[in-house]
């Protein structure tokens, strides 16, 4: 198996309490897990922002099958002694399960929180395909009043590649 990441690539839907922080927009500040220097940040419970996704870079033609779709993320509780949640859900295509993504409560270092490998783009039975990958998009609510700051955003698709040609045969055949 082989895995790709596909980074942010737009938003919608977003609430103007998810704050923009060091960077031009909320994908830009979601593509590097770079702490403190581009993050989006909120402590109001409920807002949502809609997070879109870059096409795969793996082609279509050299992909047998997607075996699994998961979130990365790092993110990090401001308070010194509470945790703050956020919930993540496949928006496009819908149907997996809300998952949360808890952040240990510590001012300074952000922790990574990776989701439930995904092996099926409705939750139940249908096989993820091509087409899921070049629509993907997350929604993200906050689930806490405690403020989070959220720096990196992205997701890992496991898959098995196409089997390759036989390079002998070619190569034999120009020689």
């Amino acid at each position: 198996m082989a895995t790709m990441i596909l980074l942010p690539d737009g938003s919608n839907n977003e609430s103007l309490d998810w704050i923009i922080v060091g960077a031009g927009s909320i994908q830009n500040a979601l593509m590097f897990d770079d702490g403190t220097t581009a993050y989006v940040k909120c402590d109001d419970t409920g807002e949502r922002m809609g997070i879109e996704f870059a096409n795969p870079s793996v082609l279509e033609a050299d992909i047998t099958s997607i075996d699994s779709v998961r979130f990365l993320s790092s993110g990090k509780s401001t308070d010194r002694l509470s945790t703050t949640r956020i919930a993540l859900e496949f928006y496009v295509p819908s149907g997996n399960a809300t998952e949360n993504a808890v952040y240990a409560a510590h001012r300074t270092n952000f922790t990574t929180i990776n989701g439930t490998a995904r092996q099926y783009s409705d939750g139940s039975s249908a096989v993820w395909t091509y087409a899921n990958l070049q629509d993907l998009e997350l929604r993200v609510t906050m689930a806490s009043s405690i403020e989070v700051y959220l720096s990196y955003l992205a997701l890992e698709v496991t898959y098995t590649p196409a089997v390759s040609a036989d390079n002998a045969t070619f190569f034999g055949a120009n020689f």
